[in-house]
């Protein structure tokens, strides 16, 4: 049964429940790792540059390509650093973009006994600060 990462093994940082399958605890240790990844800005990670999502707060480009380029190196991120989930795609929600919050669509494949799977997640950017990761069920 999967037990999580060794981070998580090591911080006790993954909690799914007793009862878990082992689906269940890799979709929330892939959440778990997708919400530091989000929680992080990028630079700010003293061992690696490129860890963490782009500044939100300090982008001289348009809206269209500010949001293009939090995708862009979104993925690229996500691919180097929760190599767990591959294929991946991210998307910034347009119609939902309000002041200081944001929701970013996460899909990509996961192995799951031997199988190629496809999954969602979502990230919700509050306005406190705090990220959400979740699976989202679409």
């Amino acid at each position: 049964m999967y037990k999580g990462s060794i981070f998580e093994r090591l911080t006790g940082g993954l909690d799914a429940g007793k009862d878990a399958t082992m689906e269940e605890v890799l979709y929330k240790s892939v959440a778990n790792n997708l919400s530091r990844i989000f929680s992080t800005n990028a630079g700010s990670a003293q061992t690696v540059l490129d860890y963490g999502r782009p500044d939100l707060n300090n982008s001289n480009m348009s809206m269209k390509d500010s949001i293009e380029s939090i995708e862009v190196s979104s993925e690229l991120c996500i691919r180097k650093y929760e190599p767990r989930l591959y294929k991946t795609r991210v998307a910034v929600s347009r119609d939902q973009l309000n002041v200081n919050q944001m929701n970013v669509h996460i899909e990509g494949f996961l192995q799951i006994n031997g199988k190629s799977q496809k999954i969602h997640y979502r990230a919700d950017l509050l306005s406190n600060g705090k990220v959400k990761v979740y699976k989202d069920e679409n």
